[in-house]
This record gives C-alpha cells, structure tokens and sequence, in this order.
C-alpha cells in the first residue's frame, strides 16, 4: 500500500514534474545563439570525428553505414549518460528548494530524465532526417519497436539514475565517480565498435562476444541498432534481456529510493 500511495503522490504533482521539465528546458539555451539545434550540433560532431578515427578499422559497407550505427547506438547512449549525471546531482542542486517547501523527492531524479528525454526524442528523429542522404538511412516496418525500445532505456536509466541520487547524497565523491564509471561503460558496450559483422568477422574476438552481452546496456542499445542500422527487429533474447534489465532497474531504483527518501534531508 505504501508503494501504491507513493506512485499517488507523484501524480498528485504531475504539474511540478512539468513546471520543473519546462523551466530546466529553457534555463538549458537560454542567451545560446543555436539554442536547441545544439542537441544536433553535438552528436553530428562527436559522430564526425568517431566516423572519421575508426571507419577504417572496421569493415562496413560504406562510411555512411558506419556512420549511421554510430548515431543510432550514441544518441541513446548520450542520453542515458547524461541523465544519470543529471540524477546523481538532482538532491544535492535542490537542496533548497528540498529544505523550504515539501516535495517528493523522487520529482526531481524523473525531471532531470524527463527533461533529457525531450531533447532525446527530438534529436534522434531529426538527426536521422537530416543526416539520411549521407548514411542511407531508410524508414522499416522494424522502427515501429521503437516505443518499447524507447520505454526501456527510460526503466533503465530512471532505475539507475534513482540509486544514483541517493548514493551521492550519502559520498559527494561519487558524483566524479560517476563520470570516470559511465565513460567506461561506455567503451565496453558497441557503440563505437560493432560486436560482429555480417561477414562473420568484428573487431571482439569470436570466444569473447559472449560475454559483451551480459553488459545490460548491452541489449538496451541493440533496441536501436537493430531497427534503426540494421532495419530488423531486436532478436528475442535481446528483447527480453531489454525488458528485464529495464524491469529490474526500475523495482531496484524504486526500492534503494524508497527506503533513504526519509532521511536524505538529514544529510544535505
């Protein structure tokens, strides 16, 4: 029952949720000359330079294929990154606004997600407009997983990024814990790197590519590299693996939360 009044509460301030995405939206380009075309300016140039450093190394079809499985593993990728930054801050920035007026403290975790999820959403489908001349882009019947695959990123990162709220709340160290750990995972999940190619071949040792795959963002990000690069839907045990990585990071999340909410105050 507790759970259940507590899913009740948060719906009761849906409007703050909103007010506080809408506000930390405009705050983000305010006096910026590009203002939103940013969020497009950056994952061009970051997938320019990859596209450009590694396209030799590994054997696709084109540039503009490599380019395209870049931008479709590292726009997700971006936003995952960014919000579990932006939860493991959330407490620690609303301090005051925590200490003057009641809150449930979870609203500010889920904007800082919903906040990056706009600009996620927006991104994508533009940048994928855009750049479709240049890296063969072309809309499949696979695109319509999309939903889902966009529903379990948000349960893995709003799970993470739950847990990582409270842990910074308690060791301040961690929030540059945080972005040394996440620039890791980075490199240990294909994004840049394909795990295998359609020859047989890839970069990752046949007798090691099994072991990729028990990385959960692993699955996470075939959501998208599938429909998006490779135009077929995820595989069963990359859908499943999706769904249950975003199932059990949300009850995980929800629970670690849940049980220091209470007391976060008292250590701000």
């Amino acid at each position: 029952m507790r759970h259940v009044a507590s899913i009740r509460e948060i719906w009761q301030f849906r409007e703050v949720v909103k007010n506080f995405v809408s506000q930390d939206l405009k705050v983000k380009y305010r006096r910026s000359f590009l203002g939103f075309f940013w969020s497009l300016l950056n994952p061009i140039l970051h997938m320019t330079v990859i596209t450009v450093v590694f396209s030799m190394m590994f054997r696709f079809p084109s540039m503009g294929q490599y380019a395209l499985y870049v931008l479709s593993g590292l726009v997700p990728w971006s936003f995952w990154s960014a919000s579990i930054d932006g939860c493991s801050l959330s407490i620690l920035s609303a301090e005051g606004m925590i200490k003057r007026q009641y809150f449930p403290k979870i609203v500010f975790p889920l904007s800082v997600v919903l906040q990056n999820l706009v600009a996620f959403l927006l991104s994508l489908f533009a940048l994928l407009l855009v750049l479709a001349p240049f890296t063969g882009f072309a809309p499949t019947r696979a695109l319509l997983i999309l939903p889902l695959s966009f529903l379990c990123l948000v349960g893995v990162t709003l799970g993470a990024g739950l847990v990582a709220a409270v842990v910074t709340v308690y060791f301040r160290d961690m929030k540059h814990l945080i972005s040394v750990f996440l620039s890791a995972w980075f490199y240990l999940t294909p994004i840049i790197y394909p795990l295998e190619l359609s020859g047989g071949g890839g970069p990752v040792p046949h007798e090691f590519r099994h072991y990729f795959k028990f990385n959960p963002m692993f699955a996470v990000i075939q959501m998208f590299h599938r429909p998006i690069h490779d135009g077929i839907f995820p595989t069963g045990p990359e859908l499943a693996t999706a769904l249950g990585s975003a199932a059990a990071a949300l009850v995980v999340g929800w629970i670690v939360f849940r049980r220091f909410e209470d007391s976060l105050i008292f250590n701000l």
